[in-house]
């Protein structure tokens, strides 16, 4: 095999793990920022895309807020996972030291995890989520322990928790970053995100209080308090407050085909307007986004890249590649696709050997968005080319000839004839002799 095709083979292994890159959408320069926002950390995250769109203070330190709540009800619901209709007793020591927001459960009440669950969730219930966390680590703090493991395991490198309702503590912090990072292991999770969508719910009668209605408290889900922060668009996941952490949202909202996750942190109520400035911010991002960045092509499957020459075929020498598949790229607008996206190709070989199949493999197809690596895809042959059994019988024989097999053979052949050769004429020599000997008796005599 010469060098040069095993370097290219080598460098196609190394491209094979980029073919799992999906495609991105890194910021673009032509695209102004959003404005008026109030959060002191926000960003817009596209989930077909993996991709933030738009950040501001994403990884500055913040009060994490209501948010705790989101990886302590993940925690909860991976815990008990298909058992959510089992019943818990309320523990005294479970509601020891806790204030806030609560469905006022009380000691010897019996409820099931999923009205505890919806509580936390709809509610932002400190009770609730409180018992949750007795029942499955013993205690609080053991519990609060869990949660920081957890989120160490998602790559939340700058929070800590302290507790698991949300209420300040000076301690306890996070980032628009690390909230993302576990927004999107809730919104993984179809019971979290089906139980913190809903408007309301309602707890049934247990055997120490009456029947409790819950209205969601985040208000972009919600019209049970308020109609003004509203959005049809908008599912689940968290919102609340505190004086020092301010006002936090997160939720999950889809667009003319796309899905986005929005985090505000630290916005502020404005008084003066009564209006609650997260949801604000929420909206802004998501028409900034929408107004801003579309779907756009930029590899077609039905495009030659290139062609490759094809050995031991009497129809055709060239053979067409085109990508495997298409790749959209969520890009700005009014982005020149001309100078702004980029292709690269590295072929398997330097030409390809019939019978070829259709959709055989042949090298890979980068792209490059503003001279950053982005996607990736196979190139593939368009179509089948047969092979000629004369050309295939002519390089067996070309090649058997040039091989070394063959040229041991040869030279072994050639000496075993010299070899055949030589002694036949020996022989020979010597049986003329002794056909002269006899022909002559006076030789006999002399001798």
């Amino acid at each position: 095999m010469k060098v040069r095709s095993i370097l290219r083979r080598v460098l196609l292994l190394l491209f094979i793990p980029l073919l799992l890159i999906p495609p991105m959408a890194p910021k673009a320069h032509a695209v102004s920022d959003p404005e008026n926002l109030t959060s002191q950390a926000c960003l817009i995250y596209n989930l077909e895309t993996d991709s933030i769109l738009y950040g501001r203070e994403i990884d500055t330190q913040v009060y994490p807020t209501a948010t705790v709540k989101m990886i302590a009800a993940m925690i909860a619901l991976e815990y008990f996972a298909d058992d959510l209709d089992r019943e818990l007793t309320v523990q005294a020591e479970a509601l020891s030291g806790v204030f806030g927001t609560s469905i006022n459960l009380v000691e010897g009440e019996v409820i099931t995890v999923r009205n505890l669950l919806y509580a936390t969730l709809i509610a932002g219930a400190n009770d609730a989520i409180s018992v949750l966390a007795y029942t499955i680590a013993g205690n609080v703090t053991a519990f609060v322990n869990m949660m920081n493991q957890k989120a160490q395991e998602l790559g939340c490198r700058d929070t800590i928790y302290t507790n698991c309702t949300g209420l300040h503590d000076d301690n306890m912090r996070t980032t628009a970053r690390d909230t993302l990072r576990i927004a999107l292991y809730a919104y993984t999770n179809s019971n979290y995100m089906a139980m913190s969508s809903e408007t309301s719910y309602v707890i049934p009668a247990t055997n120490k209080r009456k029947a409790r209605t819950l209205s969601n408290r985040n208000f972009i889900v919600s019209t049970q308090y308020y109609t003004k922060y509203y959005n049809s668009l908008a599912k689940g996941m968290s919102a609340g407050n505190t004086a020092e952490g301010g006002y936090c949202l997160v939720t999950s909202l889809r667009k003319k085909g796309c899905t986005y996750l929005v985090v505000c942190m630290n916005s502020y109520f404005n008084e003066e307007e009564n209006y609650i400035y997260s949801y604000y911010d929420c909206n802004v991002l998501v028409d900034w986004a929408y107004n801003n960045y579309n779907f756009v092509s930029v590899v077609d499957d039905t495009t030659m890249i290139c062609e490759l020459p094809v050995t031991l075929s009497s129809e055709v020498d060239y053979v067409t590649l085109l990508p495997e598949h298409s790749i959209e790229m969520f890009l700005p607008k009014d982005i020149d696709l001309n100078t702004a996206v980029s292709l690269k190709w590295i072929l398997l070989s330097d030409e390809i050997s019939a019978p070829v199949k259709e959709g055989e493999i042949a090298g890979v197809l980068t792209v490059h968005y503003d001279g950053k690596l982005v996607a990736s895809v196979n190139l593939v042959t368009k179509g089948a080319i047969s092979r000629s059994e004369f050309l295939y019988f002519l390089t067996v024989v070309k090649s058997f000839v040039s091989s070394r097999l063959f040229m041991i053979g040869l030279i072994t052949v050639l000496t075993l004839a010299v070899l055949y050769v030589f002694f036949t004429a020996v022989y020979r020599e010597k049986a003329r002799r002794r056909a002269e000997r006899r022909a002559r008796p006076e030789l006999r005599r002399k001798r």
